[in-house]
């Protein structure tokens, strides 16, 4: 606007003195009043509507107004005459000279003697000079600073606006409503009738991308997007205020602070504020940016309705707003940091404190809470500072706030300098955090000083909880600390393996907490045992313990813990074979959702992808991987396990599903944490038929969280592979397990029932009756977990061990039933690899395999004819031949003719004769208990007798049809497409095969590619 540089973020108000200068210089103009604080741009946008006005002809006449007693009488008026005077022609001036009279010599200082002039008359004075230079050209009358104006000064701006509204003068003004609008300011009552005859312009903040824009102004250069939220959130958008603070951080200044004009401008308007108001906001200050009323009345120990009070008049101020629901916060931070600043480090220390001291802990969240006890000093007690600071720590750690979580510990460490036992386990979980943090060097410190003062205060409940803590990470010391704490619990020195030393400490431990009766100690001790002993063969312990960490939870209304000890005993149910996991597991969703927050929404989605896909629900458990990875990867970037658990969780539901094309890509993945990848890689070997490569990526032993998965894959390459001396190694590690099912990684893998893989090693070794009994027991568990796609597993190598054992009608029977289930849940193949060309009818089934895919489809006369035509390729087979190919020769030779007469005579008598030869020769194969032979010849006769039929009109006569063989070619036609276009939604690679390589019409022809073969 104007001739300077573009306004940024003002151009709807530069809009609206637009329209209001063209309506001055054309017809009338009015009065226009610009309202905002200190520094929001009224003088800019004001000076660019004066530089328009005078691009457009008009007269601009300003004056400002003077925060000073000094000032004389009218001063803004005074300015205004003396601009007249100075920019009006010859003729105007001479004009408002004559029309104003002795008033503007009044003003202009030239008024000698006589008596003093009344306001009336000074008022016209100044009113008529004005409209008679308006008659010449427009004029506008520009007074800033209002809220600093005498009283006379603004009595003759109402009078002037008043009595000029019809003629070419546009009087604007500015000042800072915050401070007028105080309910004490003495311009206050002449404001209001302004207000009411004028229109109003009102600046506020600049939104957060005009900020932007204005510090690249400012500093020559676009600033980074972190730089411009903190700036907005610091100024509130004022414009001055982040001129001011990009200056300051363009020169090297920090962006937090504070400029002196801009504290000076903060601090005039802290001034016309009343004192209890004041310390009011220096209060509010001292909880935050944003704060609530009833935090704030507790704090200053007065009642609500008082602070309510106060508050409205610091809204009047603009110095705070509502955010809803008892919420306020701080106009600008710059505001609350002006507040706060002022406070002596004594006073400060203190208030923090009280807000610790009288506050409820729900009426502020755990990490504001952890601020004040930090920021309190030796004003609080240490003790009730870490135990605000680490709740801090478990709430961000819930929200999988790391950082915020890593914060809150170092800070409790701090603390706990003279608390000794504390000091131990708010070490504990710092070094847990800075592991997790990748920061080796402070954790190993803090590491070191934990195990020393554990040792100084040398009680063995304290002791063994050090040295079971950090049992994940196995090193050298704690392993050593570990033989000498034995003794001290037990009495005796230890003897075995080291891990057998961690799970009787474990034992030892969760007695000792017990004993002590410190639920803090005993949830601590059933976790590190819990974990000590994962692995196959402990569910039924587990599950114990998993019961016990609820019941705790539970009493300490610790949501956490409970959803996480319900997750793991759904888990430790499920590899007891367990039903009852569901109903757990449904307890578990039902307990996080109530928690709420991202933690325990991040566990929920993962135990919801592994029921689904233990359940068949593939889509569904993709779709939960999916949200899980785009809600919470960017707040697990530091930590790279959160990648391998997606990672894992995908192969786990691509494998069951038998999508084998999309996991080299994860194997590749998970390898670059070994022996991961190429384990998973060795089960998808096996699965796809290639023993070879299974057997040289099976690894040779694994950690306790692979055990299970290891187990399963050792049995699944053993039964590919069929090497008995890998077999019974594999069915002597599985053994001990019978009846159980193979978990690993502590529940994100579930490999199927041990029955499964000891009957496939019975299959490999050919111990069918042995198979049969364990697959088929498999299968009913699968059944009573849900666990579909188990059970679809388990009977797919039950048909294959039905089927060697000889039991054809049962193995038939079951790959139905598997066809149908397979399908259902969206699995592309189930079981051991199948044959890759087959096209054989199975009793009334036919038994369809083609590129590594198996379906089985219901009896189809367009089946029967791929089938004869797959049978003889290369060769041209008549559509008649393919039409009734029971009816032999005969038939086909009499179709092939194109006669009228259907058949003649000779041709009745041959039919009858074959007739009567095909009745003597059934019953001699009946004799002879040849069933075969006198089905086959039971076949051409009904074909006969259906062709006599066909032949015959209305009372015997002879029917002529036309050509037979064009019948056949339609019929044949017909059929193979038919089930062409069923084979498109079951087997469609099949389906696509045959239409490229056969061909129907009066001959009918199957040409495949060199090397394709058939069973059938």
């Amino acid at each position: 606007m104007g001739r300077g540089r573009e306004i940024i973020g003002r151009d709807h108000p530069a809009g609206v003195l637009r329209a209001e200068l063209a309506r001055a210089a054309e017809s009338h103009g009015g009065l226009l009043l610009v309202t905002g604080e200190a520094g929001i741009g009224k003088t800019t946008l004001v000076t660019g509507a004066a530089d328009e006005a005078r691009a457009r002809g008009a007269l601009v006449l300003g004056g400002a107004c003077w925060d000073s007693e000094s000032a004389p009488g009218y001063w803004p008026w005074v300015q205004v005459v003396r601009a007249l005077r100075r920019a009006a022609g010859e003729q105007e001036w001479a004009a408002a000279e004559e029309a104003g009279g002795s008033g503007l010599s009044v003003l202009l200082g030239d008024h000698a003697g006589g008596d003093p002039m009344e306001g009336f008359e000074l008022y016209d004075a100044v009113t008529t000079a004005l409209v008679a230079v308006s008659h010449h050209r427009p004029v506008v009358v520009v007074l800033d600073d209002l809220h600093w104006a005498d009283t006379a000064s603004l009595r003759l701006l109402e009078f002037v606006a008043q009595h000029t509204w019809f003629e070419r003068l546009l009087i604007i003004g500015t000042y800072r409503d915050v401070e007028v609008d105080a309910v004490d300011h003495p311009l206050r009552p002449l404001m209001t009738p302004l207000v009411a005859k004028a229109t109003t312009v009102m600046l506020t903040g600049l939104a957060r991308d005009e900020v932007g824009a204005l510090i690249a102004r400012t500093v020559g250069h676009e600033p980074e997007a972190a730089l411009v939220t903190e700036v907005h959130l610091r100024t509130g958008g004022n414009p001055f205020f982040v001129e001011q603070t990009a200056r300051l951080w363009r020169s090297g200044g920090g962006v937090s602070a504070i400029a002196p004009g801009v504290r000076d401008a903060v601090r005039r308007r802290l001034s016309l504020l009343p004192d209890a108001v004041t310390r009011l906001l220096i209060s509010a200050a001292v909880l935050g940016h944003e704060f609530h009323r009833q935090v704030l009345a507790a704090t200053l120990s007065v009642p609500v309705p008082e602070v309510d009070r106060l508050l409205d008049q610091a809204m009047v101020a603009r110095l705070v707003v509502a955010l809803g629901e008892g919420r306020f916060a701080f106009a600008h931070d710059l505001v609350r940091e002006t507040l706060y600043d002022a406070l002596d480090d004594a006073e400060c220390r203190r208030l923090h404190a009280t807000v610790v001291l009288v506050l409820d802990r729900d009426l502020l969240v755990p990490g504001d809470l952890a601020r004040h006890a930090w920021l309190a000093g030796r004003e609080l007690d240490p003790g009730r500072a870490v135990d605000v600071l680490v709740a801090a720590a478990r709430d961000a750690d819930s929200r999988l706030a790391m950082e915020e979580c890593l914060l809150h510990h170092r800070r409790a460490y701090e603390r706990t300098a003279t608390l000794g036992r504390r000091r131990v386990t708010v070490g504990i979980a710092l070094v847990r955090d800075l592991r997790h943090s990748a920061e080796p060097e402070e954790a190993a410190r803090v590491h070191d000083e934990v195990i020393a003062i554990a040792r100084e205060i040398g009680d063995p409940e304290l002791l063994s909880r050090v040295t079971l803590s950090g049992y994940w990470y196995e090193e050298p010391d704690v392993t050593a600390l570990r033989h000498e704490v034995y003794p001290l619990v037990t009495g005796e020195e230890w003897e075995g393996s080291d891990e057998g030393l961690t799970r009787e400490l474990t034992r030892h431990g969760v007695d000792l907490a017990r004993a002590g009766g410190d639920d803090e100690a005993l949830r601590v001790a059933l976790w590190s045992r819990h974990d000590a002993i994962w692995g196959p063969g402990t569910a039924a312990e587990r599950v114990g313990i998993t019961a016990e960490l609820i019941r705790l939870a539970r009493r300490e209304d610790d949501k956490s813990g409970a959803y996480f000890a319900a997750s793991f005993r759904w888990v430790a149910l499920l590899e007891q074979g367990d039903p009852a996991y569901l109903d757990q597991y449904e307890e578990f969703v039902a307990i996080a959702s109530r928690e709420g927050k991202p933690r325990s929404t991040l566990a929920s989605a993962i135990d919801q992808t592994i029921i689904a896909t233990v359940g068949g629900r593939f889509q569904d458990a993709e779709t939960t991987i999916e949200r899980a990875i785009t809600r919470f990867s960017e707040q697990h970037q530091q930590h790279d396990h959160f990648a391998f658990m997606m990672g894992h969780l995908r192969w786990a539901v691509y494998q069951l599903q038998g999508r084998y094309e999309e996991l080299p890509a994860l194997h590749q993945m998970l390898d670059e944490r070994p022996p991961h990848g190429a384990l998973l890689a060795a089960i998808s070997a096996a699965a796809t038929g290639d023993p070879e490569t299974a057997l040289r990526l099976l690894p040779e032993s694994v950690s306790r969280t692979y055990a299970a998965l290891w187990l399963r894959a050792q049995a699944q390459v053993a039964a590919v592979a069929g090497d008995p001396e890998l077999c019974a190694r594999a069915r002597a590690a599985l053994m001990p397990y019978d009846g159980q099912w193979l978990v690993s990684l502590y529940g994100c893998d579930v490999s199927g029932p041990v029955e499964l893989w000891l009957g496939a090693l019975d299959a490999a070794e050919g111990h069918w009756d042995d198979a049969v009994r364990r697959l088929a027991s498999a299968a009913e568990s699968a059944d009573r977990l849900r666990a579909r796609p188990w059970a679809i597993e388990a009977r797919t190598r039950l048909a294959s061990a039905l089927q060697a054992r000889g039991d054809l009608t049962a193995a038939t029977a079951l790959r139905r039933e598997i066809e149908v289930a397979a399908a259902e849940i969206g699995m592309r193949r189930a079981g051991v690899p199948l044959a890759d060309s087959e096209f054989r009818l199975d009793g009334s089934v036919w038994v369809l395999g083609f590129g590594g895919r198996q379906v089985h489809m219901p009896d189809a006369k367009g089946l029967r004819d791929l089938h004869l035509l797959l049978g003889a390729p290369g060769r041209d087979v008549p559509a008649v031949e393919l039409l009734s190919p029971e009816g032999g020769a005969l038939v086909v030779a009499a179709r092939r003719m194109g006669g009228d007469p259907v058949l003649d005579e000779e041709a009745k008598s041959r039919y009858k004769q074959r007739l009567v030869w095909l009745d003597d020769e059934i019953d001699r194969a009946a004799s002879r208990g040849d069933d075969a032979r006198a089905a086959t010849l039971d076949h051409e006769r009904k074909a006969l007798i259906d062709e006599l039929r066909a032949a015959a009109g209305l009372g015997g006569r002879t029917r002529r049809l036309g050509d037979e063989a064009e019948r056949a070619r339609k019929t044949v036609t017909a059929r193979i497409r038919d089930t062409l276009r069923r084979l498109d939604e079951s087997h469609p690679e099949l389906a696509a095969h045959l239409r490229a390589t056969v061909s129907t019409g009066a001959t009918c022809r199957y040409d495949p590619e060199p090397g394709v073969t058939w069973r059938l």
